[in-house]
């Protein structure tokens, strides 16, 4: 127990295991036998979005949850067995894993693109374990994967689409490290999901050549459009079984913090490049990740939210900062920021309670930096940005970054911080 509570990355690799592990018995448990036909269905369709896991013609509640156990499950050992320094962009980069494998990623689509990383690593002579949380984020792009193996759209035969799909996932993998170095300077650090402008970007190039190259001239471009396979609600198992993580985690992290101390220092940070496991250890990141988790869960049923698999995934990405900047005092004003603009729409709880939206407003999180260091009326303002931009992001991309709300992040961090650079004083931040 004492080297779980000093060691932030052994805590991690563990809590990591254990949640992997959870959500495929509870994939076998809830399907039976019938989870691993849905598994296969899963990695066997098109993923781009809006793909739910959980609808019945895909891998259903069982089949969805066994895939994404097991994306967590590989994961994990790419973070375990490549060496990485385990910290708080780890933890970000497994839980976004897992909460996209509800919608874009599965445990063959995410193959090829981690394999494109791995050779990256050998060609630039670096240890893989340094760019193991860079290849995880990198399976942004999976969809594209899927699409050009399963795609219906496609010209080719399925084998070849399968060759097509392999090369394509490589290339992702092997160009997304270089390309996200130089995103980060685009935004500045303030939005926390880097990966989903980056994706959201080198997306707009793929998704345009393959519209150009491939779509308009074997005259399907018509019939490509987003994904509708859409799953029902199953509100009270997830908010059972989502509850009852939250719960130990909870616990679990008050026995190895010996309660509260220091989770008030921890909800004074900023966000702003704020590792949270290294400035404030493991245990307290537990406890955040479980604080956050129940405001996220308890929002979602104030707003009559569908507990569909895409707004489970975008609920369960929205934590993945836990350990990395986000809390509860600087990403309220987020969510405050889309329900001012829901007064602009007629019956604004319907508004909020719509799946696109639930999308939207767990991956604007990623803004908590901004509402964290320029106050958070300013955090109102880029929640508000972005429930406007969101809807209408995913046709630049294609539908093929499963981040498309980290994307949305993105540029409207590009412009508002520009903005506030300009004219709110240093003094009038907070430190």
């Amino acid at each position: 127990m004492d080297a779980l509570k000093k060691d932030a990355g052994k805590l991690f690799l563990l809590f990591f295991l254990c949640i992997s592990v959870v959500f495929m018995a509870a994939g076998v448990i809830a399907g039976g036998a019938d989870a691993f036909s849905g598994l296969l269905r899963v990695m066997t369709s098109s993923e781009k979005l809006v793909t739910d896991v959980l609808a019945d013609q895909m891998g259903g509640l069982g089949g969805g949850l066994l895939s994404v156990g097991l994306v967590g499950l590989i994961s994990w050992a790419v973070l375990k067995f490549s060496g990485a320094k385990i910290g708080g962009a780890s933890f970000g980069a497994y839980f976004l894993m897992l909460g996209l494998g509800f919608y874009g990623k599965n445990p063959l689509n995410i193959l090829p693109v981690l394999l494109g990383s791995f050779l990256y690593a050998k060609v630039k002579k670096v240890s893989f374990g340094s760019v193991a949380n860079m290849g995880l984020f990198a399976c942004s792009l999976a969809p594209a994967v899927s699409e050009m193996m399963f795609g219906s759209c496609n010209p080719w035969s399925q084998v070849v689409g399968i060759l097509i799909g392999v090369v394509l996932g490589l290339v992702i993998g092997f160009v997304f490290a270089p390309l996200a170095g130089h995103v980060a300077n685009m935004h500045k650090g303030f939005n926390l999901y880097n990966a989903g402008l980056t994706a959201g970007l080198l997306g707009i190039l793929l998704g345009g050549m393959y519209k150009q190259l491939v779509l308009t001239p074997a005259g399907t471009l018509a019939d490509y459009a987003v994904n509708a396979v859409k799953g029902g609600s199953h509100q009270m198992f997830f908010n059972i079984f989502l509850g009852a993580i939250l719960v130990l985690t909870f616990v679990f992290g008050l026995i190895l913090n010996g309660g509260f101390g220091g989770f008030g220092t921890l909800l004074k940070r900023t966000g702003y490049k704020n590792d949270l496991s290294a400035l404030d250890g493991g245990p307290l990141c537990l406890i955040n990740f479980a604080v956050l988790g129940a405001f996220g869960l308890l929002y979602m049923n104030i707003v009559g939210a569908p507990f569909t698999g895409p707004v489970i995934g975008a609920y369960i990405s929205m934590l993945c900062w836990a350990a990395n900047g986000s809390h509860v005092r600087n990403v309220w004003p987020i969510f405050a920021g889309y329900v001012l603009v829901s007064l602009f729409q007629g019956d604004g709880l319907t508004w909020l309670g719509g799946q696109g939206i639930l999308l939207g407003v767990y991956f604007a999180s990623g803004l908590a930096p901004i509402s964290g260091k320029y106050h958070f009326w300013w955090g109102i303002v880029a929640g508000a940005l972005h429930a406007c931009v969101v809807p209408y992001a995913g046709g630049f991309h294609a539908w093929l970054n499963c981040y498309n709300g980290g994307f949305t992040s993105g540029l409207v961090a590009m412009v508002l911080i520009a903005i506030l650079e300009a004219f709110v004083p240093e003094k009038h931040t907070v430190k």
